[in-house]
């Protein structure tokens, strides 16, 4: 074995740094090259790191993959293979940036080695990372630490507090929020785990003010049998809350599962929160793959019908996607608990992948922003078509990168609320990304369904949709437009938008793109017994033109890449400015 500091030897080609031909490297013996496909790319799987990357498809990128696996290879053998060296240079780049590869010696790394190789692919990766940060609540704790330790962060960070009682907390939760207020912290996200609810008024609100979601241990699975003290008033105020489930085998059960649908939905909480843990679940350790698999379809199962399932001893999507920091090493790990998590990564990135898309306006706030001009948006504009003013709870159904709720939000003021409910929690935890990073603190986001919006009856002065053609084109709007008048309080109002058409400016009597079927969907729905429209807008804007723009922000990508195929500027467009996108609002109010 060579001693580590012969190793450090090998840490001279830092990044950005080209690597020597006369350097060995080699990936990560946890990683692991996916046999899922996904739209023609394939995907790796790092064990030790939880996190995804993704191989874009082309000529010989499979090749250069396989050839770094299971032992070290020479970088001259290995660039005298391909004709385009700066881009192996790039692809030797990113799998470095994001651990998947490291520079070793002629020979496989032993134990030791490889450990030491791992915390140098750590250093060079936590500075990209969010950092996961727990405090515990019951412990002695000031706030000048709580706030200094969140402000020591590079990165808003995620904060989880645990507490056994929340109304110990009051104080603290409600200086935390004034904090958050005035802009001298900042929280990506933050959750309380407690085991009791209970609070007055003035606590809901603090947990509104400071963004949390709530997370209730020790909820029986599949339901419990008795009403939960508190429950009710934390939803009814529109705080988010988490039911934590410990379920067995019997949620390969659909009546089981029917179960916690039933009561989920019959009490407005936000989701459930699940504890697998698989050695409870199978304790003489004689389980494969297959059961696996079986355990985490029937999560998604339940994920489908209520929108917000997590399981909170697996990392989360935002750790596979190589936004955040892992809670967890393998190495104090059983390795029967290493396969089930192995097994999870195999399962759940290919979804996360399948999420993807090519033109989703995604990357920044900014580029998010040119989907619809600001200067001409309805709704922002002229809020007032809702009824919207100081202290406004809405509901911004579909919500996306937040773009709607971020416009909204200074109509409803800091002692307003804007609850954005969107299906795919990628974007969700992007939005509220867009959201911190611009100091929004009355916005609210959540996974979830649009018919089966997490909140209770009348819990809103407003609820909004705009530019979700899926939920048309699948035969939901009836249901959403249902759910959000359900939600909104009498007299209150629900608006719907979407595009109509969109032409070129040159032949205004033969439309480019047309949704003949749209006008007539949106219609229909709003036929309901307690809406009475009381307008239908027309307006519209001139297509942005993607002239001098930069093709990665205008691409819905989450998961690392091997290379970017999208590294390029937009140098040209068919038809810059000449083309109108012409949008549909219909509003109604609530009897």
């Amino acid at each position: 074995m060579r001693p580590l500091e012969q190793l450090q030897t090998f840490e001279a080609g830092s990044l950005p740094g080209r690597l020597s031909s006369d350097a060995f490297v080699m990936l990560d013996p946890a990683v692991e090259l996916l046999e899922a496909e996904v739209a023609e790319h394939r995907l790796l799987s790092h064990r030790y790191f939880e996190v995804g990357m993704v191989v874009p498809p082309g000529d010989g990128l499979l090749a250069f993959v396989t050839s770094l696996i299971e032992q070290p290879i020479n970088l001259g053998v290995l660039r005298a293979q391909f004709d385009d060296q700066q881009m192996i240079d790039k692809m030797l780049a990113s799998l470095r940036q994001h651990g998947f590869m490291h520079v070793t010696s002629q020979t496989k790394p032993a134990i030791e080695e490889l450990a030491h190789l791992r915390s140098i692919a750590e250093r060079t990766r936590d500075p990209m990372l969010r950092r996961s940060i727990v405090f515990d609540l019951d412990a002695p704790i000031s706030i000048k630490h709580l706030s200094g330790r969140l402000n020591a962060e590079v990165h808003p960070p995620e904060v989880l507090l645990r507490c056994e009682r929340l109304a110990d907390h009051k104080w603290t939760m409600s200086e935390l929020a004034r904090l958050r207020k005035a802009g001298s912290v900042r929280m990506h996200q933050t959750v309380v785990q407690t085991d009791d609810l209970s609070g007055d008024r003035e606590l809901r609100q603090a947990l509104i003010r400071l963004g949390a979601s709530v997370y209730l241990e020790g909820v029986s699975w599949p339901a419990p049998d008795l009403p939960i003290a508190g429950l009710d008033e934390m939803t009814r105020d529109c705080v988010p809350v988490h039911a934590v489930m410990a379920p067995d085998l019997s949620i390969l059960d659909e009546a089981q599962r029917r179960r916690v649908l039933s009561w989920a939905g019959s009490v407005f909480i936000s989701g459930v929160c699940l504890r697998l843990d698989p050695e409870a679940l199978w304790p003489a350790g004689h389980a494969g793959e297959d059961d696996f698999i079986g355990v985490f379809n029937a999560v998604h199962a339940i994920e489908n019908e209520l929108g917000d399932v997590l399981i909170v001893n697996l990392p989360s999507d935002e750790v596979l996607l190589g936004n955040t920091t892992s809670s967890s090493s393998p190495d104090g790990l059983s390795d029967f608990t290493n396969r089930f998590r192995a097994a999870y990564l195999r399962w759940r990135l290919p979804f996360l992948k399948s999420c993807e898309n090519d033109n989703s306006w995604s990357q920044v706030p900014e580029v998010e922003d040119k989907l619809v001009r600001a200067q001409e948006d309805l709704l922002p504009n002229h809020p007032e078509l809702l009824l919207l003013g100081p202290g406004s709870v809405l509901v911004d159904v579909c919500g996306g990168l937040g773009r709607v709720a971020r416009r909204l939000s200074p109509a409803v003021g800091d002692e307003g609320l804007i609850i954005s409910v969107e299906m795919f929690r990628c974007l969700s935890d992007r939005a509220r990304r867009f959201a911190c990073e611009r100091s929004f603190t009355n916005l609210q986001f959540r996974p979830g369904l649009a018919q089966r919006l997490p909140l209770p009856d009348a819990s809103a002065d407003a609820a909004v949709n705009e530019w979700t053609g899926g939920i048309w084109e699948l035969g939901l709007g009836s249901s959403m437009v249902e759910e959000m008048a359900r939600v909104v309080r009498p007299g209150g109002r629900i608006a719907v938008t979407h595009r109509l058409v969109q032409l070129h400016l040159a032949s205004l009597g033969r439309p480019w793109v047309q949704y003949d079927e749209i006008y007539a969907w949106i219609r229909k729905a709003f036929v309901h017994p307690g809406l009475t429209i009381i307008a239908e807008r027309i307006w519209g804007q001139i297509v942005p033109s993607l002239v001098g723009e930069h093709a990665t922000l205008w691409r819905k990508q989450y998961m690392p890449r091997l290379i970017n195929p999208y590294d390029l500027t937009y140098r040209y467009d068919d038809s810059p400015d000449t083309r109108a996108d012409v949008y549909l609002t219909i509003i109604a109010q609530r009897r």
